[in-house]
C-alpha cells in the first residue's frame, strides 16, 4: 500500500481540513514545485543558406583562385575557292584571379559561468553549435550581396560579380520602381547562362519565390521536385532547382538597368534572382571553416576562434545572370 495515502487517511478530518486550506498552489505552490527547464536552446533565427549549400567547395592554394579564359575570334573559319588560304584568326586568352579573404569570428566563456552552467550543459559547446550557423550566415551574405569595391577585405558576391558584364544582366523592367515579376524575363536571364538546364541553378529570395509560384499557377503550370547537393529535394523550374537564400534581398535598389545598391531601398525597394551554371561558379577555400580554441591568457575566460580564407569564383562571365527590378 502506499504509504503517503496511509499517512493522510492516519490525519483526522479536521486536520485534514486545515491541511487542504493552507497547502494550495497561490500559497505555498511556488516553493514546493520543482521547475523544470527544458534543455534544447531556442535559436531565433529563420534562415536560408541556400548560396552556402548549393554551390561547390573547392580546395584552393596560394594566393587566389586563378581562372584562364579565351576569348574566340569573331568568325571562326572563313569560305574559300580550291587556290584560296586559310585566314589566321586565333583566340585571345586572358587570365582573372580572385584574391582569398579572410572572415573570422570568435566565441568567449567566462571560467564562473561554465562552472555555474555545468548542471545544465557544456555551455562552451553549446555556444559553437549556435555560432557556428550565425557564421554560416554571415558568409550566405558575402555569397549574395559582398562587394569588394566597398570593403577590400571582403569578396565580391555573385551579383556584383555578375553585374561586371553588362550583357549578363536582365531587366525585368527599365523602369526604375520596377515591375511585376515576369516569367518571359526569367527565362531570357536562364538562356544568357551558358550549358545545359541540368547543370544550372536558381538563387531567389522567399518574396521572390513566391512570386514565381503566383506566376506558375496564374498561367496553370505546375513545377517538378529535384534533388540538390546532400540530399535536399527543391522546386524546379524548367528543370532548373529553385533554391531559396535570406541573404537574397528585397530592398535592392534598381535604376532600370542594373542593382546599384544591394540593401536599404525604401522608397522603391525590388529584389532580384541570380541564375547560374553550377559548373563555373563555386567557393573556393584556402582553408575550410575551421574552429580553433585559443591558448588562454586568463583563468577568468577561454576563447574559440571561427575562421575560414575563402572566395567566390566566376570562372566564366557566361556563367551567370542577374534578372533584376523585380517588385516585392
Amino acid at each position: 500500500m502506499d504509504r503517503q495515502a496511509t499517512a493522510w487517511e492516519g490525519i483526522d478530518q479536521g486536520r485534514r481540513e486545515k491541511l487542504l486550506r493552507a497547502l494550495n498552489v497561490s500559497g505555498a505552490g511556488s516553493v514546493y514545485l520543482q521547475t523544470f527547464i527544458n534543455r534544447t536552446v531556442q535559436d531565433l533565427s529563420n534562415r536560408d543558406p541556400g548560396l552556402w549549400t548549393t554551390l561547390d567547395h573547392r580546395p584552393g592554394t596560394g594566393d587566389a583562385a586563378y581562372v584562364n579564359k579565351r576569348t574566340p575570334g569573331t568568325t571562326g573559319g572563313s569560305w574559300v575557292a580550291d587556290t584560296g588560304t586559310a585566314t589566321e584568326e586565333t583566340g585571345a586568352p586572358s587570365q582573372t584571379s580572385f584574391t582569398f579573404r579572410t572572415a573570422i569570428t570568435q566565441a568567449k566563456i567566462t571560467r564562473k559561468l561554465s562552472a555555474t552552467g555545468r548542471s545544465y550543459a557544456d555551455v562552451m559547446s553549446l555556444e559553437l553549435n549556435a555560432k557556428v550557423p550565425d557564421f554560416v550566415n554571415f558568409l550566405e551574405e558575402m555569397l549574395a550581396n559582398g562587394d569588394n569595391a566597398a570593403d577590400a577585405n571582403q569578396p565580391s558576391g555573385l551579383i556584383t560579380l555578375i553585374q561586371g558584364t553588362a550583357g549578363q544582366i536582365v531587366a525585368n523592367t527599365s523602369a526604375a520602381a520596377g515591375d511585376s515579376f515576369s516569367l518571359a524575363k526569367l527565362d531570357e536571364a536562364i538562356d544568357a547562362v551558358r550549358g545545359a538546364n541540368n547543370r544550372k541553378a536558381i538563387f531567389c529570395s522567399r518574396t521572390g519565390s513566391r512570386a514565381l509560384n503566383a506566376a506558375l499557377q496564374a498561367q496553370q503550370q505546375f513545377v517538378n521536385m529535384v534533388e540538390i547537393r546532400a540530399g535536399f529535394r527543391v522546386k524546379a523550374y524548367d528543370d532548373i532547382p529553385i533554391v531559396k537564400s535570406t541573404s537574397i534581398g528585397d530592398d535592392y535598389t534598381w535604376n532600370g538597368t542594373k542593382v546599384t545598391a544591394l540593401s536599404g531601398e525604401a522608397s522603391n525597394p525590388t529584389t532580384a534572382f541570380v541564375v547560374v551554371n553550377l559548373d563555373e561558379v563555386w567557393i573556393e577555400e584556402l582553408t575550410s571553416m575551421s574552429v580553433l580554441p585559443l591558448a588562454r591568457v586568463s583563468s577568468q575566460y577561454e576563447e574559440v576562434d571561427i575562421f575560414a580564407d575563402l572566395v567566390t569564383v566566376l570562372a566564366n562571365t557566361y556563367g551567370g545572370a542577374v534578372l533584376g527590378g523585380i517588385v516585392v
